[in-house]
């Protein structure tokens, strides 16, 4: 079931785009609420579900290409500047290109709070702007956040990078007496 949903969020990219830059705001709005409600619940789903690789590859993939669309057609509209939409494209990509090597390497990334809240930020940024340009604020608080969410990320890798598994600190072996 929580393939079905990120199915659908991918799916509901293309017509995103096109209702924002026909300037369709109710529509983009739309669209984008159930697009952020399927991300909300396939969260939800996987983790009552055993995940499936395939749920491991296409989440994160969905989450991107759809906020990427978003974003994008948001710029094509006038309402984000380039500078915006290029600075907001690098920590995805970066999270994403170290997330597959993570993956490859069979150790995994989850999701921790910093990331969860510049998703948060991201997702309430791109409903305002489909709601007035005014919300161009939101939308930079939104990117620092995912700055901010990429850098943790990097330096929680660097910590387990020092310290593998089995090399932390060793318990003294039990004396006998």
């Amino acid at each position: 079931m929580a393939n079905v949903l990120t199915s659908v969020r991918l799916l509901l990219t293309a017509p995103l785009v096109w209702a924002v830059l026909a300037r369709r705001w109710p529509l983009g709005l739309a669209l984008f609420l159930l697009g952020v409600a399927t991300d909300v619940l396939d969260g939800w789903v996987a983790r009552r579900e055993r995940p499936t690789l395939l749920g491991q590859l296409l989440d994160p993939l969905a989450d991107k290409l759809f906020y990427a669309g978003a974003f994008g057609a948001l710029y094509g509209a006038g309402r984000i500047p380039l500078l915006g939409l290029i600075l907001y494209a690098v920590p995805p990509l970066g999270i994403g290109l170290g997330t597959l090597i993570l993956w490859r390497r069979r150790r995994e990334l989850r999701a921790r709070w910093p990331g969860k809240a510049a998703a948060g930020l991201t997702a309430l940024a791109g409903g305002l702007l489909l709601l007035t340009e005014k919300a161009v604020f939101v939308f930079w608080v939104a990117v620092a956040a995912q700055f901010s969410a990429a850098l943790y990320y990097l330096l929680l890798l660097q910590a387990r990078r020092r310290a593998p598994e089995g090399e932390g600190p060793q318990i003294p072996a039990r004396r006998r007496p």
